[in-house]
C-alpha cells in the first residue's frame, strides 16, 4: 500500500516532468505536418529551422508569394519571400506560440518608417490543444505614413478565430479606424471595419459564410467636394451541393450588399441600396479550376484551361438571381428584379463557345420598377412609348413598370409581343 501509494506518486510527477518533451514531439509533427500541407495559389510555404527544446522551440518558416501577389509585391518595391520567427511553449494541455516577422535590413527601413520604435509591429498568437484545434490572433500596431504627399494612418488591427483539426475555419476582424489625406486635398476616412467568417478553404474555394461591414466612410475629391456613405455591409455565402447519380457536384453562391445611405455635395441622397445575387447550381470542378487558375495564368496551357473551365461552367447550366437591386432616390424608388436560369447543354453539343445556342438555353424573368421623373429625357419618351404599346410596360401612379419573360433569345411581352433579346438591350441603353 505504502509502495502503491508513492509509487502512483512518482508516476505522476514523472509523466509531469515528461510531458513538456512530449508536447514538444507533437508541437514539431503537427508543424512538420502543416507545413508538408499547406496550398494556396498564392503562397508556398518552407521550414527553414526548427530547434527543439524541453520545455520550448524555435521555428523559422518561409513564406514565398506568386502569382499577382507577388507581382504586386514587387511593382510596390517589396520583397516577395518574408520569414516567420515561431517562439514556441511545450504547455500540459497543448502548444502556444508567438510569431513575428524577421526583419530583414530593408523590411526594417519600411518598417521604422510606419512604425517608428516598435520591434514586432506585427504578431501572430496561437495556442494549439494536443487535439489540433488552434485558436489564434493577429495584431497589427497602429501606425502613421507619409509618402510622395499622401499621409496615411490606422488604428491597431486585430484578427482573431480558430482553425480546426477538420479544417474548419472562423475569423473576426476589428479596424476601428483609417484615413488617407493627401496634399492636393483628397481625404479618404474609414470608420470601423468589422468582418467575420465561418468555413473552410476546398480546392482554393471558401466553402461557409462570410460577413464585412464598415460603419461610415467619408471622401474628399481635389475640388473639395465631399460624400458621405453610411454603414455598409456585404454577406456572401458559398454552399456545396454534393453529386450524386445524376448530377455532377455543385455551389450555390449568395451575396447580399447593402449601404444605408450615399450622400452627394449637394446634401442629396441616395437611401437603402441594395443588391441581392445569387448564383445556384455552379459546376464545382469549373469553379474550382478557375479558382485554382485565376491568380496563377503564366502560360498559354493555363490559359487554355481557364477558358476550358469557363465552357464547362456554362456547359453545365445555372440560374442567376437579382432580386432585388433597389435604391431610394430623391425622385422615388427604383428597383429590379431579374431570373435567369441558363439550360444544361445537349451532351452532344459543340465544344467551343457558340454565343446563339448559348442564348438559346435562356429562360427568365424581368421586372424594373423606375419614377417616371427619371425619364423625362427626350430620348426617353419615345422608347418609353414603344415599350408601352408593345406591352412591355405600363404606367402606375407615377411608376413606370417594365415586366418581361425570356424565352431563348426572345423577349416576350405580357399580350404576346416578342423581339430579340439583343434588340431589346439595345433598345434599353
Amino acid at each position: 500500500m505504502f509502495l502503491g501509494k508513492y509509487g502512483a506518486m512518482a508516476g505522476a510527477v514523472a509523466v509531469a516532468a515528461c510531458w513538456p518533451f512530449a508536447t514538444g514531439q507533437i508541437a514539431q509533427s503537427m508543424y512538420e505536418r502543416e507545413v508538408a500541407q499547406f496550398s494556396s495559389p498564392d503562397i508556398t510555404v518552407e521550414q527553414r529551422e526548427y530547434h527543439r527544446g524541453y520545455l520550448d522551440s524555435r521555428a523559422v518558416t518561409r513564406l514565398h508569394f506568386k502569382g499577382d501577389v507577388k507581382l504586386a509585391l514587387e511593382e510596390a518595391g517589396l520583397p516577395s519571400e518574408y520569414d516567420l520567427s515561431s517562439e514556441i511553449t511545450h504547455g500540459v494541455l497543448g502548444v502556444s506560440s508567438t510569431n513575428t516577422l524577421v526583419l530583414t535590413p530593408d523590411l526594417q527601413t519600411l518598417t521604422q518608417r510606419l512604425w517608428p520604435g516598435n520591434p514586432t509591429p506585427i504578431r501572430l498568437d496561437m495556442e494549439t490543444l494536443v487535439t489540433g484545434a488552434s485558436d489564434y490572433q493577429l495584431t497589427v500596431a497602429p501606425f502613421s505614413f507619409t509618402n510622395e504627399g499622401k499621409n496615411l494612418t490606422a488604428s491597431e488591427l486585430t484578427l482573431m478565430g480558430s482553425l480546426a483539426r477538420d479544417g474548419e475555419i472562423t475569423f473576426d476582424f476589428n479596424w476601428p479606424a483609417a484615413a488617407l489625406n493627401a496634399d492636393n486635398g483628397e481625404q479618404i476616412k474609414i470608420d470601423t471595419a468589422k468582418g467575420q467568417g465561418r468555413g473552410y478553404l476546398q480546392d482554393d474555394l471558401w466553402i461557409g459564410e462570410q460577413a464585412f461591414s464598415v460603419e461610415g466612410m467619408r471622401l474628399v475629391d481635389t475640388s473639395n467636394q465631399a460624400y458621405r456613405v453610411g454603414k455598409s455591409q456585404i454577406q456572401i455565402s458559398n454552399q456545396m451541393v454534393n453529386a450524386d447519380e445524376n448530377t455532377r457536384a455543385r455551389i450555390d453562391n449568395a451575396n447580399r450588399i447593402t449601404v444605408s445611405s450615399f450622400t452627394l455635395p449637394d446634401n442629396s441622397e441616395w437611401r437603402n441600396i441594395a443588391l441581392v445575387f445569387d448564383a445556384k447550381g455552379l459546376d464545382y470542378q469549373a469553379m474550382a479550376t478557375i479558382a485554382g487558375l485565376s491568380s496563377d495564368l503564366e502560360n498559354p496551357e493555363q490559359v487554355d484551361a481557364l477558358d476550358q473551365a469557363m465552357m464547362t461552367l456554362l456547359q453545365q447550366g445555372l440560374a442567376l438571381d437579382i432580386a432585388p437591386a433597389s435604391i431610394t432616390l430623391p425622385d422615388g424608388d427604383v428597383s429590379a428584379n431579374v431570373a435567369l436560369n441558363l439550360a444544361k447543354a445537349d451532351p452532344q453539343a459543340a465544344a467551343q463557345l457558340d454565343l446563339n445556342a448559348l442564348v438559346s438555353r435562356l429562360s427568365g424573368n424581368i421586372d424594373i420598377t423606375v419614377p417616371d421623373a427619371l425619364l423625362s429625357q427626350p430620348q426617353w419618351q419615345a422608347k418609353k412609348q414603344q415599350l408601352i404599346k408593345a406591352g412591355y410596360a405600363t404606367m402606375n401612379e407615377g411608376q413606370f413598370e417594365l415586366t418581361a419573360t425570356i424565352e431563348g433569345n426572345q423577349i416576350v411581352s405580357s399580350n404576346g409581343e416578342s423581339m430579340p433579346l439583343m434588340l431589346f438591350a439595345m433598345l434599353m441603353i
